[in-house]
């Protein structure tokens, strides 16, 4: 009988614990708090953030021209024969701002062209003329008027393929003269 009363007394001690645990939480655990009801009065506060859309390069391309303000190709190869390359970029949500279009050759910075952005999307390109010794990787860069880049496009300025050499001459065959055309009288 002794050792049901202790069952039971034990079991006394351990209700309670179970009852004052609604979320029935195990025993080393911690509890969750509960979550604060709001007052009947009191709207609930809606956080409100203004999302300033940060600039960004929306297109960038290499090309050989423009036409009513769009590129007529896109490239990444550009053989010398050609002395001439635009880098056309779109901005976006960059009005007032300044941007460069910055043109590098071997880590040397070659030409710089600064834009004033007029709107929310602006088109805007600069062209370089390039010698025909400066072969390799040449790099354009956009970037604000606080250095940062927004982006970096590449292309390569390669050699031109040489025109196949003209056919020599054949030599004559044996001791025959090379024959005059005849003139018809």
């Amino acid at each position: 009988m002794g050792r049901v009363f202790l069952a039971l007394l034990g079991l006394a001690v351990v209700l309670p614990l179970q009852a004052a645990d609604p979320a029935g939480t195990a025993a080393g655990q911690p509890a969750t708090a509960p979550a604060r009801a709001a007052a009947p009065n009191e709207a609930p506060k809606a956080t409100v953030t203004e999302r300033k859309q940060p600039g960004q390069v929306t297109q960038a391309v290499f090309t050989t021209g423009i036409q009513n303000l769009e590129p007529v190709n896109n490239i990444s190869t550009l053989t010398n024969n050609h002395r001439h390359i635009y880098f056309f970029t779109v901005l976006s949500h960059m009005t007032g701002q300044t941007i460069t279009h910055r043109w590098v050759y071997e880590g040397k910075v070659m030409a710089e062209v600064k834009f004033k952005v007029g709107g929310p999307r602006w088109r805007v390109y600069s062209r370089k003329t390039l010698d025909p010794a400066w072969l390799g990787e040449w790099q354009a860069s956009v970037v604000d008027a606080s250095g940062v880049t927004l982006g970096v496009s590449t292309f390569e300025y390669a050699a031109a393929a040489k025109p196949p050499a003209a056919p020599a001459a054949r030599p004559a065959r044996g001791n025959a003269a090379p024959v005059a055309p005849r003139s018809s009288q």
